[in-house]
């Protein structure tokens, strides 16, 4: 990774879903089985990768009706999750069902709710060395109480959730406003995520640095004007390195 991606670095903007959370494929398959529908978690990996790439036009995006659609925050989220299971071989007819049971479940428990390891030491080191982190995320309103249950709310200085204040990715706004409540400024910030058309394009709109989080390879041999990272943990620890 080039050294120059950190230099100066004061704010650590963070992606909530595949880069602070992950997506729980084991979960989804085990839903979709309640409904009488057979996807196996490796399929539903795939298809994720298949899905993100859409959004950015490279192919068509799947938008049907369902019960849950109008709730803050569901109607991208029943996009991009209606998408994933179509392109997974999910027909238009089972797909409204199919987004009701996931909404229902993702809202007892995020869908998103799996932390790497090593995560909750990495970002208070971080901290400790000077480093503001943020979350900057399109999500549901729920991401400060996911995270208080997963015990890492503490590891972030603010969590801009899309759902709270009115603004998604890949605008702008929403990323000038976790600069705003760190006292920090875009040139002086790096936003990791795992989705080239919100995070990748939308950190650069606000004139921050960016980098991929791209653990299944669903950007493989592409976009390779793009840094990539292994992970926030390491993004952490590579920011303080930069600073020592």
């Amino acid at each position: 990774m080039k050294e120059s991606l950190y230099a100066g670095v004061d704010l650590l903007s963070l992606d909530a879903g595949n880069t602070i959370i992950f997506l729980d494929h084991a979960r989804l398959e085990a839903i979709a089985r309640e409904a009488g529908l057979e996807v196996p978690a490796a399929t539903l990996i795939e298809c994720e990768g298949q899905a993100k790439r859409a959004l950015s036009g490279e192919g068509a995006l799947v938008d049907v009706g369902w019960s849950h659609k109008l709730a803050p925050g569901a109607a991208s989220w029943g996009v991009m999750l209606g998408t994933l299971f179509s392109r997974a071989g999910i027909s238009p007819g089972d797909l409204p069902r199919l987004l009701d049971r996931l909404w229902e479940s993702h809202v007892k428990h995020n869908l998103y709710s799996k932390v790497p390891e090593g995560f909750a030491g990495a970002m208070a080191d971080v901290r400790a060395g000077g480093v503001k982190v943020a979350v900057v995320s399109n999500s549901e309103g729920m991401l400060e109480s996911l995270f208080a249950d997963l015990g890492i709310l503490g590891c972030f200085d603010t969590v801009v959730d899309s759902a709270k204040v009115g603004v998604e990715k890949p605008d702008a706004r929403i990323f000038e406003i976790a600069c705003e409540r760190t006292k920090t400024t875009p040139a002086r910030a790096l936003h990791l995520g795992d989705t080239m058309a919100t995070d990748i394009d939308g950190a650069r709109n606000a004139g921050m640095r960016a980098a991929l989080v791209d653990p299944f390879g669903h950007y493989a041999g592409l976009h390779p004007e793009v840094p990539r990272v292994e992970s926030a943990v390491a993004a952490a620890r590579a920011l303080l390195h930069q600073r020592e």
